[in-house]
């Protein structure tokens, strides 16, 4: 199984900010990580990669910018639930 905490998402967004649309952030993580990667997080069940960003979105990690790129949000705090995440 191929699986990664939600937190390599947010570090991927941040060594690219603002350099994708939504759909080219889906891609991204398909061809860093597979289109088979599912996402855990500290407070659920994995999901697919399509909704990646729909989990960040709602939970203020990141923010679509004025040109309708990904980007982190200004206020992003991250957790450290991604050092004990076993996958």
């Amino acid at each position: 199984m191929n699986k990664k905490h939600i937190h390599e998402a947010i570090f991927l967004v941040e060594k690219n900010n603002k350099q994708w649309t939504p759909e080219e952030f889906v891609e991204a993580i398909g061809n860093t990580w597979g289109d088979d990667v599912l996402f855990g997080a500290c407070s659920g069940n994995a999901f697919p990669k399509e909704n990646a960003l729909s989990f960040l979105l709602n939970r203020q990690k990141v923010v679509l910018s004025e040109e309708g790129k990904v980007a982190l949000h200004p206020s992003m705090q991250i957790c450290n639930g991604h050092e004990d995440f076993k996958g």
